[in-house]
């Protein structure tokens, strides 16, 4: 747009600066621009410095002012529990609520996995909708139990109502389940039947679903979450067309589902390239014409942590926000407390209340497209949606997604991007606040309760049971897509650390030696006492040459390496001569391994792996059981 004048003025004053210049200035500091690139675990490289986008801006999403949907996904108990939760949250402002039934129920039989859900039937799930009341939909992700659901919803409901939804995706079931109590043929065959009696009865009811949440959930990177979204997409037409239902009629059926964690411009970038391939996808099928395909958000589960918690409402807005810049017209943000064992009462009320804050106050709903025109957001959802489209090539070659799941290519993928995650936050190149960087061995945790924790476990055995209720083996299997959060090891390592303070009164201590002049070794102590930290340790800090503190386990000197290599060798010797196992923060030094140095702590050292034996060598389980 037409700079005004007070714009020309102020740029007037700087010199337009060439690409090539910055080009020569970067190689000037002695490294090169492709050294500035990251490759990202979520699959596209990342550039330094974006100019022009590759193409223009992506599909648009619908006019949203005065914003989306705010929703909660609901994973635990049953109707009898769910109901007053859903009214109380109806009274803080509850949009739309998303309840998932229990993986066995979802897939017809009995299966392996042990998710939570909401255990829901025919006859039950009017009591759930007159908790809802008159204006707020209820989105049910039903799997094969969907037929069923659907014929109480409609025979409660008739013809008016918010848009309620009752979905079922059998691929996404498959992949999460691992089992389904119908083969393929049938699973779409009474999807499409579903699909054309909601269609005669309640236009607006939804029923078809392509969920990529899994994928995200098993430490998926986003470029498979794109690629399971489209690649399911397509499946879908393709099966419900064999079973007389088209494209076109299928579309207004139909709603998309993807989770959005915390990296701000690959997740918006992750639901713009959803949507820009989807619409191709739609528009090669011939379904192109109609509304947009809704696009349903639940910030991420994987990215929750037990310890410090209080983060989780940072993570959750985050994610919030990532969701209404890519496009979503709902947004679920997940409550704070969820890996504590569930939802509670404050969590859902600052899950909601988070919306409240992005919509009311920050009025991000008004605009359409915040991020179209920039360079940046174009270059990374370009750069996405090519990648994600090489990988559904590449599993339609390889026989189709079905094939793809069965034969466990899909699952194995997602569990390489899951390790490489994983051993990323194990080295720091990727942190958690509170759980791998600043955690606090003091923290406050939020109060759970007794009746809240009972509840969970309650959704789950009643899961369990759905499962075994559905009767007959499988009809078809596949191996199950692994559910895991990134910091459960480090969550393990704080467990085992209470463990200890239970046993010995106090929790395990550190003691961090300043070798030379402490002055210059703060920044190795800083580090030094946040790899304690992370593994439960309590830090005391001695200048060389100190007595040693009361009930040291373990002894970390800490300087520059110059220091290190002059004074080091004489003061490890000291502590090991007095039976003290000793570390150096900083790189292998041979004179250092020679004074009886027993490992060495820098950056890019797996600190998990590390702690772990370290724990287990210093602290024997025999001596540290609670």
């Amino acid at each position: 747009m037409p700079a005004s004048d007070e714009q020309s003025s102020l740029l007037s004053e700087f010199d337009p600066v060439p690409l090539e210049r910055w080009r020569a200035r970067v190689e000037e500091g002695g490294t090169s621009v492709t050294a500035l690139q990251t490759r990202s675990i979520e699959g596209p490289t990342l550039d330094a410095l974006y100019t022009e986008p590759p193409a223009g801006p992506g599909v648009r999403p619908p006019a949203r002012d005065p914003g989306w949907a705010i929703a909660l996904e609901y994973t635990r108990g049953d109707a009898v529990t769910l109901a007053p939760m859903l009214a109380q949250d109806v009274a803080r402002g509850l949009e739309q609520a998303w309840v998932s039934l229990p993986d066995g129920q979802r897939a017809g039989t009995e299966v392996s996995s042990r998710g939570t859900g909401v255990v829901l039937g025919p006859e039950s799930l009017p009591s759930i909708l007159d908790a809802l009341g008159p204006l707020v939909a209820c989105i049910i992700d039903a799997g094969l139990a969907a037929p069923d659901l659907v014929r109480s919803l409609l025979g409660h409901c008739g013809a008016e109502g918010p848009e309620h939804a009752v979905l079922g995706d059998p691929l996404a079931t498959l992949a999460v389940t691992g089992g389904l109590g119908a083969s393929l043929d049938e699973a779409y065959a009474a999807l499409a039947e579903t699909t054309r009696q909601a269609a005669g009865s309640r236009p607006s009811l939804r029923t078809i679903l392509v969920d990529a949440v899994g994928i995200h959930d098993a430490g998926g990177s986003a470029e498979q979450e794109v690629a399971f979204a489209i690649a399911a997409g397509i499946e879908h037409l393709r099966r419900l067309d064999a079973q007389g239902l088209l494209p076109a009629a299928a579309t207004p059926h139909l709603m998309l589902r993807i989770a959005c964690g915390g990296e701000l411009l690959v997740e918006v970038a992750k639901l713009r390239a959803v949507r820009q391939l989807w619409a191709r996808v739609r528009a090669h099928a011939g379904a192109g014409l109609g509304p947009a395909t809704p696009l349903w958000v639940r910030t991420s589960g994987r990215a929750l942590t037990r310890r410090d918690p209080w983060v989780n409402l940072l993570r959750g807005s985050v994610g919030g926000l990532a969701a209404v810049l890519g496009g979503a017209c709902t947004v679920a943000v997940q409550p704070f407390t969820d890996a504590l064992g569930g939802p509670t009462t404050e969590g859902r009320r600052w899950a909601i209340n988070t919306q409240h804050i992005l919509r009311g106050e920050c009025h991000l709903g008004v605009v359409d497209d915040p991020v179209a025109g920039s360079w940046a957001f174009e270059a990374v959802t370009d750069a996405l949606a090519r990648g994600a489209w090489a990988l559904v090539q590449r599993w339609l070659a390889g026989g189709g997604l079905v094939q793809a799941l069965q034969d466990g290519v899909v699952q194995a993928e997602v569990a390489e991007r899951a390790a490489a995650r994983s051993q990323a936050l194990a080295t720091g190149r990727l942190v958690s606040v509170g759980t791998s960087l600043y955690p606090l061995l003091d923290e406050a945790m939020p109060p759970i309760g007794e009746a809240g924790l009972a509840e969970v476990g309650a959704g789950a055995e009643a899961g369990s049971e759905a499962g075994s209720e559905a009767g007959s083996e499988p009809r078809i299997r596949a191996p199950a897509l692994a559910r895991r959060r990134p910091t459960e090891p480090f969550e393990a390592l704080r467990d085992r650390s209470d463990a200890i303070t239970r046993t010995l009164g106090h929790r395990p201590r550190a003691v961090l030696v300043t070798v030379g002049d402490a002055r210059r070794a703060r920044a190795q102590v800083d580090f030094a006492r946040n790899i304690v930290g992370v593994g439960g340790f309590e830090a005391v800090i001695v200048e060389a040459g100190a007595s040693p503190p009361e009930a040291a386990a373990v002894v970390i000197l800490c300087a520059p390496a110059e220091a290190l290599a002059e004074h080091g060798p004489a003061e490890a010797r000291r502590w090991v001569a007095e039976g003290h196992r000793v570390l150096v923060a900083g790189r292998p030094i041979d004179p250092l391994r020679d004074a009886g140095v027993h490992d060495f702590v820098h950056r890019g050292r797996d600190v998990i792996t590390l702690l772990t034996a370290l724990v287990a060598d210093l602290f024997p389980r025999s001596e540290a059981s609670a």
